[in-house]
């Protein structure tokens, strides 16, 4: 049986939730499973109270992020007494309740707010195979996730902003291995910005600069680094402080404000370079093994034993990037992004190099062209 959740015109006047109702008696059973990412503590341990035992699969930084003050704290203190109970699935944004015989999904957060003070739509499922088919898909999550380290938590809760937000504002990262949904459009329907001209001056230059790759893989790999930065920062494509540039005939290059971040050079053997701060745990050993390393400038107002570092490393760019690296990566990136609101070499900026991030489908074109026998 399949039932709609809404709420009716009496809704209006307090009238009880079809959300909260429907929860709840799912819950009402010994083995519940749950999926979403905007999480109020205190109406999770309401609901999960006759509950023998729980899993759920969150976006933590999504989470953390999103509440501040006491609420705050009190996730932290949730997610770290029942660890093994929870896994951080970074992007996940779907909503779900499961039990053996019972599943809710919707668009309802899984906080006060959002079951009883938003209008939402949700389905209620007690037929046998869509509740077994999305509990096979809840235990694929789970398979694909784990837990946070407890240290990497209380790094990221302490560097986190004070003032919630939906995007995630702090200088860590929490590590995870669960995959990140890299689907494509309908060929169809596929909605795109203009259709790129193969003759356009731009695109041409860009198929030349990646050209200077040793393989397809490399490339492919540069890119899905570019595009995890953009996940990470959250950064649009005409945000003023992000310049991604192929004006030099020997790099691909990405610099925010007044920095390099991430480049492909090609001047000799191929390297991949990035930022790493002064402050990353055992830098002079991680610069002892750079195949090339340079110290920025001190900016104004920036002390010289705080400057970040440049890295670079021949190879596959995926080689050197481990979950330690990667999180000094991106907390370097966090900091050149608070320096300025807005870089001085905004016209080198060639959105082409974002979208080949970003966009599979175009991605995949600019690749077909640079490596034609590939």
């Amino acid at each position: 049986m399949t039932g709609l959740l809404y709420h009716s015109e009496e809704g209006y006047t307090q009238a009880e939730s079809p959300f909260d109702r429907a929860i709840r008696e799912t819950a009402n059973a010994e083995n519940i499973r749950i999926v979403c990412p905007y999480i109020g503590p205190s109406y999770l341990k309401s609901v999960l109270a006759s509950a023998d035992d729980w899993r759920l699969v969150t976006d933590v930084e999504a989470w953390i992020g999103t509440f501040g003050g006491s609420t705050r704290d009190e996730i932290h203190e949730l997610i770290k007494t029942n660890r093994e109970r929870i896994h951080h699935f970074p992007d996940v944004h779907a909503k779900a309740i499961l039990s053996d015989d019972s599943a809710v999904v919707g668009s309802a957060n899984l906080t006060e707010k959002g079951v009883v003070g938003r209008t939402e739509i949700g389905v209620r499922f007690t037929d046998d195979e869509k509740v077994d088919e999305l509990n096979e898909w809840f235990n694929r999550l789970w398979s694909e996730s784990g837990p946070v380290d407890s240290g990497e938590l209380d790094e990221f809760v302490e560097s986190s902003s004070s003032t919630p937000t939906t995007h995630t504002e702090s200088g860590t990262s929490l590590s995870s291995d669960a995959p990140r949904v890299r689907a494509t459009f309908v060929e169809d329907t596929r909605p795109t910005t203009e259709d790129v001209n193969a003759e356009e001056e731009a695109h041409e230059t860009l198929v030349h600069r990646v050209q200077q790759a040793p393989n397809r893989e490399w490339a492919t790999d540069f890119f899905d680094l570019l595009n995890d930065l953009i996940a990470a920062t959250g950064l649009a494509e005409d945000d003023a402080r992000l310049v991604t540039s192929i004006a030099q005939d020997d790099r691909i290059a990405v610099s925010i404000n007044n920095r390099y971040v991430l480049g492909a050079l090609f001047s000799g053997e191929p390297t991949t370079g990035f930022i790493v701060g002064a402050d990353t745990e055992k830098v002079d050993e991680l610069i002892e093994t750079a195949d090339e390393h340079m110290a920025f400038n001190a900016l104004s107002g920036e002390a010289t034993d705080e400057t970040p570092h440049w890295v670079e490393f021949t190879g596959e760019p995926e080689r050197m990037v481990s979950q330690s690296f990667r999180r000094a990566w991106i907390s370097a990136v966090y900091n050149e992004l608070e320096r300025a609101s807005g870089s001085p070499y905004q016209d080198s900026h060639e959105p082409l190099v974002f979208r080949a991030a970003v966009d599979k489908e175009y991605r995949n074109q600019v690749l077909r062209e640079a490596f034609l026998n590939g």
